[in-house]
């Protein structure tokens, strides 16, 4: 939630041994007032590579949810 844009964060499964890292690329709000990120995510999964861009938005409650 905190991390600039362009600054990845990686984690790894010490039970599966899959890793992976979130890149938020750009933080706005929308015309409605919403916070949102867009991010972009990799993961590497029995060592195939996989990446996927998404969209999070803050809802009412202060959580966040993947709306793209």
């Amino acid at each position: 939630e905190y991390s600039r844009a362009g600054a990845a964060a990686s984690w790894k499964n010490p039970d599966s041994g899959n890793s992976g890292k979130f890149t938020p690329t750009k933080t706005y709000k929308t015309n409605t007032g919403q916070d949102c990120r867009d991010y972009e995510q990799t993961i590497y999964v029995d060592g195939k590579e996989e990446t996927a861009l998404g969209r999070a938005c803050r809802r009412s409650d202060g959580t966040w949810e993947i709306v793209s």
